[in-house]
């Protein structure tokens, strides 16, 4: 499988944007509930890009965070040590919902409709990698009592209405830059 320059280079700005959007908000997070745009921006790569570029933009962020760049949203920000917070699931679900939401475009095709339902599938799937990596981590390697009542009480339920919210939100972007720019041209891929 190889990329055309110009499917690095648009994985590249979407690997950039969302290490910019963590730092951001890492910024502001001490006067926030946990918040992050981070599935936004996820959900836009999956809308405008190729499904293996938008997933690939997702793993390169994943992959600059694991060699020390700091680009992730909490401490200690970057490194290997990162593999071992319970959070980091939901890091690893980025490639996966990336990678739905562009194939149910490709599959629905491009409108409204198909926007809105890949945006809510691709939430669905980072949480779907996420949940039972947290359980993991926390029970495995911390070694706290925990069941799935645990697991979605400290990580599903806070955050699913705003991350339902941002689905929206990222849908409707999806639908207005279609609109009006080609990023990439959806090609056949061969796998």
């Amino acid at each position: 499988m190889r990329f055309s320059t110009k499917e690095i280079v648009m994985a590249g700005m979407f690997a950039a944007f969302a290490a910019a959007v963590a730092v951001v908000f890492r910024l502001v997070q001490p006067v926030l509930v946990p918040f992050s745009l981070l599935p936004v921006v996820v959900l836009l790569a999956g809308g405008l890009l190729p499904k293996r570029v938008a997933a690939a933009s997702m793993m390169v962020y994943t992959l600059l965070g694991l060699v020390g760049l700091p680009v992730f949203a909490s401490p200690p920000y970057g490194g290997p040590v990162y593999v071992l917070k319970p959070s980091f699931g939901f890091i690893l679900g980025f490639g996966v919902a990336a990678y739905l939401v562009a194939w149910i475009i490709e599959k629905l095709g491009r409108r409204r409709a198909a926007y809105l339902l890949a945006s809510v599938a691709g939430i669905l799937a980072i949480y779907a990698v996420g949940l039972p990596y947290l359980y993991l981590i926390l029970k495995f390697y911390l070694g706290q009592a925990v069941d799935v009542y645990r697991v979605l009480k400290i990580g599903f339920w806070p955050f699913i209405g705003l991350d339902l919210i941002k689905a929206g939100i990222a849908s409707v972007i999806i639908d207005e830059v279609s609109k009006r720019v080609t990023i990439l041209e959806p090609q056949m891929d061969t796998e």
